[in-house]
């Protein structure tokens, strides 16, 4: 794609793009949840600093991950994700993934971070980089096998988490209402 032709992410599209790899580290295994819960710091930053209009649900997906894995850590009973990545994983291009850290380091800049908080940020814009293999795809050294990820496939993928979430509480309210008839 040529530059004057890309638009930069959005914030919801950079919190999309950090959600999604949160989640693809945690699919992986349960020694990610430090590195799961140094992303879900930095989403639940760049959140707090404008309502991205998710509803809550990239945070959401992030928990519920999170718990999955902590559990499976716990108990080492696997537990269905939420949304299922792709295997293999599209790859965001190297300008999506300096977009997306540009959006970490500005809200974490707009909103006068703790020291933990700016720490946070600072891993989850390395670990980003450095698990979708910015060096690599820029020395030309890369093309990843899943492709290139679009701000169209992150669209879908917050669509896809939204639709889960719903599921997820009608389950939830389901089973809820039947335990109180019984």
């Amino acid at each position: 794609m040529k530059g004057e032709n890309r638009i930069p992410l959005t914030r919801l599209e950079a919190c999309t793009l950090m959600a999604r790899e949160a989640v693809s580290l945690l699919e992986g295994s349960a020694e990610a949840l430090d590195s799961g819960t140094e992303f879900r710091e930095a989403l639940a930053l760049l959140h707090a600093t404008q309502d991205l209009g998710d509803g809550g649900a990239l945070l959401a997906w992030v928990d519920a991950e999170l718990e999955s894995a902590r559990r499976f850590a716990e108990t080492g009973k696997q537990t269905e994700s939420l949304v299922k990545l792709n295997t293999p994983l599209p790859m965001p291009d190297p300008a999506m993934q300096l977009d997306a850290v540009r959006e970490i380091l500005q809200a974490a800049a707009q909103r006068q971070p703790s020291p933990e908080q700016w720490q946070a940020a600072l891993n989850a814009a390395q670990m980003l980089t450095e698990m979708d293999s910015l060096e690599d795809m820029v020395l030309g050294t890369m093309v990843p096998a899943g492709g290139f990820l679009t701000t169209e496939g992150l669209h879908r993928q917050l669509a896809d988490v939204q639709a889960a979430l719903v599921e997820t509480q009608k389950r939830s309210v389901t089973v809820t209402a039947e335990q109180a008839m019984t």
